[in-house]
């Protein structure tokens, strides 16, 4: 079009006007096809950018939850033992009560006073 206006430059004046009309017009299209992909461009790179970041999270996500779960059956098999413990320690106490103490009593009482400490009934 630009090629048009330069071999016929002798064209009146109302053709002229007519022809520019077309090219601003020509223009404001192609500048707002070139905005919509840059637009899209810059906007795909965001929404990758998001979902990396989801996944990160979610990946974060999983393992505390499987951290989590792995705390609690350690805490479930903690307060067994100590109730295992506990009840050695008073199933001992009352058959030997009045008795001398026997060897390895004081590792007993020491684990059941741990026990008692750490998870008191």
């Amino acid at each position: 079009m630009l090629i048009w206006l330069v071999v016929h430059s002798d064209a009146t004046e109302v053709t002229w006007a007519r022809w520019l009309t077309v090219m601003a017009s020509l223009e404001a299209v192609a500048f707002a096809a070139a905005g919509a992909v840059f637009g899209t461009t810059v906007q795909s790179q965001r929404v990758t950018e998001a979902k990396e970041q989801a996944a990160a999270a979610s990946d974060r996500a999983a393992h505390a939850e499987n951290a989590s779960k792995e705390n609690s059956k350690d805490a479930a098999n903690g307060r067994a033992l100590a109730m295992v413990v506990k009840t050695r320690k008073r199933k001992k106490s009352a058959s030997t009560e009045g008795l001398a103490g026997t060897p390895g009593d004081d590792a007993d009482d020491d684990l059941a006073a741990i026990a008692e400490r750490l998870f008191p009934d």
